[in-house]
């Protein structure tokens, strides 16, 4: 028997909201309907309502259920193409065409959305490396004082760490091991969220911290920071820090992969009260959306208004990759 639809479908008004879009240019979208149906969808109901909510948590529950909903409707399609092509046979009719019921059956969340994390772990007391990939749709960077920019928020995220007391499966004994993340399958679009929030303390972390409007990812693939088999997490970081310029170094050796940044979600206020607002880049310039507001983000083009009013506000950061078709 076949699965029930994820009702309501939040397709059709995603459908009707991109309609409105491209019939009707430069004119402020409300997509009002998209909201209410995505708060009727099983997995959001929990989101529901004009309470607080996070708006980090309810991207990830609407990627995930749009992609629920778009696998859900390929399956359906592909079916229905394939109950249309066994009547026509019985018939004696051809079907005409010669698509593939494979055909658009692609899930649209994570063909611009998901990559892949390559992480490695390392004994170093036999040296033996196992790796994995890890699948995203966004990454969470931790903010520390020491990073004061999404590079080194970058490469924070990427530096080994050592780890203590993992068994390892070629010595079958518990060893400390080096463990790190590199990027190894890079989306088309990059959503970097910055943790501003941090549970423990109970506090909103309110560092300041850069992001370019040109970003580039290369430096962080791991042919170019991957942690060589047989060094330590401390030596590792030695040599980053020694002798240096190492980041720089990789910088300049990798092959550049660059993000163009077109949209941002900044934050005001304090850990339990606050406000979001959106920056996005339409057409070549920037505008500010502010509730039912929405206006230039600044004088020219409004890319400078918006690196420099979101520096200590940032908290979800959207790059396209340029050299991708779209």
């Amino acid at each position: 028997m076949q699965a029930p639809s994820p009702s309501p479908s939040l397709l059709i008004p995603l459908a009707d909201s991109t309609a409105t879009c491209n019939n009707k240019c430069g004119i402020p979208l409300v997509p009002s309907r998209l909201l209410a149906a995505t708060w009727k969808s099983g997995g959001m109901k929990h989101l529901a309502g004009y309470q607080q909510r996070d708006s980090h948590e309810f991207l990830s529950a609407f990627l995930d259920i749009m992609s629920k909903h778009d696998r859900h409707f390929a399956d359906t399609a592909r079916e229905l193409k394939d109950e249309a092509k066994h009547n026509s046979l019985i018939s004696g009719c051809v079907a005409q065409g010669n698509s593939s019921p494979e055909e658009g059956s692609g899930d649209i969340v994570k063909s611009l959305f998901a990559g892949n994390l390559r992480s490695v772990l390392i004994c170093e007391t036999c040296g033996y490396k196992r790796s994995q990939a890890e699948p995203f749709l966004n990454i969470s960077l931790p903010i520390t004082s020491e990073a004061k920019t999404i590079e080194a928020c970058l490469r924070h995220f990427t530096q080994p760490e050592a780890l203590s007391d993992i068994t390892c499966d070629l010595c079958e004994e518990k060893h400390p091991h080096t463990k790190q993340h590199t990027f190894a399958k890079l989306p088309k679009v990059l959503c970097l969220h910055l943790k501003r929030f941090d549970a423990a303390t109970n506090k909103k972390i309110s560092e300041f911290v850069s992001f370019p409007a040109q970003l580039n990812v290369g430096p962080f693939l791991p042919h170019w920071c991957e942690v060589i088999q047989g060094m330590k997490a401390s030596e590792h970081a030695a040599e980053e820090d020694g002798g240096g310029n190492a980041n720089m170094e990789a910088n300049s050796c990798s092959s550049a992969i660059m993000y163009d940044l077109h949209a941002t979600i900044n934050h005001t206020g304090s850990l339990h009260q606050g406000h979001y607002v959106a920056n996005v880049k339409v057409g070549g310039k920037w505008y500010h959306c502010n509730d039912a507001h929405v206006f230039d983000a600044g004088e020219g083009d409004g890319e400078k208004a918006v690196l420099e009013a979101a520096v200590g506000e940032a908290y979800m950061l959207f790059y396209m990759r340029r050299d991708v078709q779209w």
